[in-house]
């Protein structure tokens, strides 16, 4: 009965557009890297700064869920925030990025995904997010891409920055 009247309310007054559950991802490459060891490097301290950046900028979103990768430059990037809010950084696998995607689709939380520069393109692509964004170069760090989801689907794209600015190509 309780629902009823809240969809009731909800459509008298708001609209249905009010109604319709509306959630962020946000889609971070991993911060700055060392260069060895070359299979799984750290964070340099450059880029543990940028990680106390992104627990910064993110820390009062409402995330409730954090995925990355399971490298240590991703879930370097992740932890700060993860420790903040004390919520666990959940793994993920690239080579099933079409699946785990969907699954995100369908959470009722925000979510943060840090990833890699070569698969965060994909990631939009596959939400069907149209972009000007053809490459993530090496040296970039400091793009955030907040995605806005209604109802599980993909309804808006915003690049923006977060930290120190990543040096001009």
């Amino acid at each position: 009965m309780k629902f009823i009247f809240y969809i009731s309310i909800c459509l008298l007054f708001f609209g249905l557009s009010a109604c319709q559950t509306s959630t962020n991802i946000y889609i971070v490459r991993h911060a700055e890297k060392s260069i060895v060891p070359a299979d799984d490097p750290h964070l340099l301290p450059e880029g543990m700064q940028r990680a106390e950046a992104l627990k910064d900028f993110l820390k009062n979103k409402n995330i409730g869920y954090i995925f990355s990768t399971n490298t240590n430059r991703t879930v370097e990037t992740a932890t700060p925030l993860s420790h903040a809010i004390n919520i666990p950084v959940q793994y993920y696998n690239n080579n099933t990025l079409p699946d785990f995607l969907q699954m995100i689709t369908g959470l009722k939380k925000n979510v943060l995904i840090v990833a890699h520069s070569n698969t965060i393109l994909t990631m939009l692509g596959e939400l069907n997010l149209s972009h000007n964004i053809t490459v993530i170069s090496d040296d970039d760090y400091d793009k955030l891409f907040i995605i806005t989801m209604k109802n599980g689907k993909a309804v808006s794209l915003k690049e923006t920055t977060y930290g120190v600015p990543s040096p001009q190509k």
